[in-house]
Protein backbone atom coordinates (compact mmCIF):
# COMPACT_ATOMS: atom_id res chain seq x y z
CA UNK A 1 0.00 0.00 0.00
CA UNK A 2 3.04 2.72 0.80
CA UNK A 3 4.40 1.67 -2.40
CA UNK A 4 0.82 2.46 -4.50
CA UNK A 5 0.43 5.86 -2.42
CA UNK A 6 3.92 6.61 -3.41
CA UNK A 7 3.48 5.88 -7.09
CA UNK A 8 -0.15 7.43 -6.91
CA UNK A 9 1.63 10.70 -5.42
CA UNK A 10 4.60 10.36 -8.41
CA UNK A 11 1.83 10.10 -11.43
CA UNK A 12 -0.44 12.38 -9.97
CA UNK A 13 2.31 15.59 -10.26
CA UNK A 14 3.90 14.22 -13.17
CA UNK A 15 1.04 13.56 -15.67
CA UNK A 16 -0.35 16.88 -15.65
CA UNK A 17 3.31 18.07 -17.30
CA UNK A 18 3.49 15.52 -19.87
CA UNK A 19 -0.31 16.42 -20.54
CA UNK A 20 0.86 19.84 -20.68
CA UNK A 21 3.42 18.76 -22.98
CA UNK A 22 1.40 17.32 -25.12
CA UNK A 23 -1.04 20.08 -25.12
CA UNK A 24 1.79 22.85 -26.26
CA UNK A 25 2.26 20.88 -29.67
CA UNK A 26 -0.13 20.33 -32.36
CA UNK A 27 -1.12 24.05 -32.79
CA UNK A 28 1.77 26.08 -32.96
CA UNK A 29 2.65 26.00 -36.29
CA UNK A 30 -1.12 27.36 -36.96
CA UNK A 31 -0.90 29.49 -33.81
CA UNK A 32 2.71 31.17 -35.61
CA UNK A 33 1.19 31.25 -39.54
CA UNK A 34 -2.13 33.10 -37.89
CA UNK A 35 -0.21 36.03 -36.58
CA UNK A 36 1.71 36.30 -40.38
CA UNK A 37 4.64 34.90 -39.78
CA UNK A 38 7.31 33.85 -42.77
CA UNK A 39 8.24 29.94 -42.96
CA UNK A 40 11.79 30.90 -42.34
CA UNK A 41 10.55 32.73 -39.00
CA UNK A 42 8.40 30.13 -37.75
CA UNK A 43 11.63 27.67 -38.66
CA UNK A 44 13.39 29.57 -36.79
CA UNK A 45 11.68 29.93 -33.16
CA UNK A 46 10.80 25.94 -33.51
CA UNK A 47 14.82 25.73 -33.80
CA UNK A 48 15.08 28.14 -30.60
CA UNK A 49 13.12 25.73 -28.59
CA UNK A 50 15.08 22.41 -30.11
CA UNK A 51 18.61 23.91 -29.67
CA UNK A 52 17.60 24.86 -25.91
CA UNK A 53 16.15 21.84 -25.43
CA UNK A 54 19.73 19.80 -26.93
CA UNK A 55 21.73 22.42 -25.26
CA UNK A 56 20.46 22.29 -21.70
CA UNK A 57 19.56 18.59 -22.11
CA UNK A 58 22.79 17.52 -21.74
CA UNK A 59 23.52 18.94 -18.61
CA UNK A 60 20.01 19.02 -17.01
CA UNK A 61 20.71 15.79 -15.12
CA UNK A 62 23.89 17.50 -13.52
CA UNK A 63 21.99 20.62 -13.42
CA UNK A 64 18.93 18.91 -10.90
CA UNK A 65 21.32 17.83 -8.37
CA UNK A 66 22.86 20.79 -7.06
CA UNK A 67 19.47 22.63 -7.11
CA UNK A 68 17.29 19.38 -5.72
CA UNK A 69 15.45 17.20 -7.32
CA UNK A 70 12.19 18.71 -6.21
CA UNK A 71 12.26 22.63 -7.12
CA UNK A 72 13.98 21.03 -10.23
CA UNK A 73 10.64 19.43 -11.32
CA UNK A 74 8.92 23.05 -9.66
CA UNK A 75 11.22 24.86 -11.83
CA UNK A 76 9.95 22.64 -15.26
CA UNK A 77 6.56 23.45 -14.44
CA UNK A 78 7.46 27.58 -13.70
CA UNK A 79 9.48 27.86 -17.09
CA UNK A 80 7.10 26.16 -19.32
CA UNK A 81 4.38 27.86 -17.73
CA UNK A 82 6.36 30.95 -18.55
CA UNK A 83 6.89 29.76 -22.27
CA UNK A 84 3.17 29.51 -22.62
CA UNK A 85 2.22 32.55 -21.35
CA UNK A 86 4.51 34.57 -23.96
CA UNK A 87 2.61 32.36 -26.65
CA UNK A 88 0.04 35.43 -26.16
CA UNK A 89 2.78 37.34 -27.45
CA UNK A 90 3.07 38.86 -30.92
CA UNK A 91 6.47 39.98 -31.00
CA UNK A 92 9.02 37.85 -32.27
CA UNK A 93 11.81 37.83 -29.54
CA UNK A 94 9.52 37.18 -26.95
CA UNK A 95 7.88 34.39 -28.71
CA UNK A 96 11.72 33.02 -29.33
CA UNK A 97 12.61 33.31 -25.11
CA UNK A 98 9.18 31.23 -24.85
CA UNK A 99 10.64 28.63 -27.29
CA UNK A 100 13.85 28.65 -25.37
CA UNK A 101 12.16 28.58 -21.79
CA UNK A 102 9.91 25.66 -23.13
CA UNK A 103 13.16 23.63 -24.43
CA UNK A 104 14.70 24.52 -20.92
CA UNK A 105 11.38 23.77 -18.75
CA UNK A 106 10.81 20.14 -21.46
CA UNK A 107 14.36 19.33 -20.87
CA UNK A 108 14.14 19.25 -16.86
CA UNK A 109 10.77 17.39 -17.30
CA UNK A 110 12.51 14.60 -18.81
CA UNK A 111 14.71 14.28 -16.20
CA UNK A 112 14.46 15.53 -13.37
CA UNK A 113 11.08 14.26 -12.39
CA UNK A 114 12.25 10.75 -13.22
CA UNK A 115 15.59 11.05 -11.04
CA UNK A 116 13.56 12.75 -8.45
CA UNK A 117 10.95 9.63 -8.55
CA UNK A 118 14.45 7.33 -8.77
CA UNK A 119 15.82 8.68 -5.96
CA UNK A 120 12.70 8.84 -3.76
CA UNK A 121 11.85 5.16 -4.39
CA UNK A 122 14.97 4.12 -3.57
CA UNK A 123 17.05 5.88 -0.84
CA UNK A 124 13.36 7.43 0.86
CA UNK A 125 11.28 4.77 0.77
CA UNK A 126 13.82 1.63 0.39
CA UNK A 127 11.28 -0.17 -2.49
CA UNK A 128 13.03 -2.56 -4.01
CA UNK A 129 14.89 -1.49 -7.55
CA UNK A 130 12.70 -4.37 -9.52
CA UNK A 131 9.75 -2.15 -8.75
CA UNK A 132 10.49 0.80 -10.90
CA UNK A 133 9.86 -0.73 -14.01
CA UNK A 134 6.09 -0.92 -13.23
CA UNK A 135 6.09 2.98 -12.65
CA UNK A 136 7.95 3.49 -15.77
CA UNK A 137 5.61 1.17 -17.76
CA UNK A 138 2.46 2.65 -16.46
CA UNK A 139 3.89 6.63 -17.02
CA UNK A 140 4.91 5.41 -20.91
CA UNK A 141 1.12 3.84 -21.58
CA UNK A 142 -0.19 6.96 -20.00
CA UNK A 143 1.92 9.08 -21.65
CA UNK A 144 0.80 7.73 -24.96
CA UNK A 145 -2.86 8.25 -23.76
CA UNK A 146 -1.97 11.58 -22.97
CA UNK A 147 -0.46 12.31 -26.38
CA UNK A 148 -3.68 11.25 -28.20
CA UNK A 149 -5.82 13.13 -25.75
CA UNK A 150 -4.24 16.25 -26.03
CA UNK A 151 -3.99 16.50 -29.84
CA UNK A 152 -7.68 15.93 -29.86
CA UNK A 153 -8.64 18.27 -26.83
CA UNK A 154 -6.01 21.08 -28.32
CA UNK A 155 -8.27 21.13 -31.51
CA UNK A 156 -11.41 21.01 -29.79
CA UNK A 157 -9.76 23.59 -27.69
CA UNK A 158 -8.88 25.74 -30.80
CA UNK A 159 -12.17 25.80 -32.86
CA UNK A 160 -14.29 26.09 -29.02
CA UNK A 161 -13.16 28.81 -27.75
CA UNK A 162 -12.63 32.26 -29.35
CA UNK A 163 -8.59 32.38 -28.64
CA UNK A 164 -8.00 29.53 -31.21
CA UNK A 165 -4.70 28.19 -31.94
CA UNK A 166 -3.80 29.91 -28.58
CA UNK A 167 -6.06 28.58 -26.51
CA UNK A 168 -3.89 25.17 -25.72
CA UNK A 169 -1.36 26.80 -24.63
CA UNK A 170 -3.22 28.49 -21.80
CA UNK A 171 -5.21 25.41 -21.14
CA UNK A 172 -1.55 24.05 -20.39
CA UNK A 173 -0.74 26.31 -17.74
CA UNK A 174 -3.42 25.10 -14.47
CA UNK A 175 -2.07 21.47 -15.45
CA UNK A 176 1.81 23.26 -15.09
CA UNK A 177 0.25 24.15 -12.25
CA UNK A 178 -0.66 21.66 -10.65
CA UNK A 179 2.28 19.49 -11.23
CA UNK A 180 4.43 22.18 -9.82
Amino acid sequence: PAFLRFQRAFLLGYLPALAADWLQGPLLFQLLQGRGFLRSQIAALYSCGFASSVAFGLASGGFADPLGRKKSCVLSSGLCCLSCLLQLSRDFLALAAGRVLAGLGTSLLFSAFESWYVHEHLERHDFPAEWIPDTFSRVGLWNSALAVAAGLVAELLAEGLALGPVAPFLVAVPFLVLSG
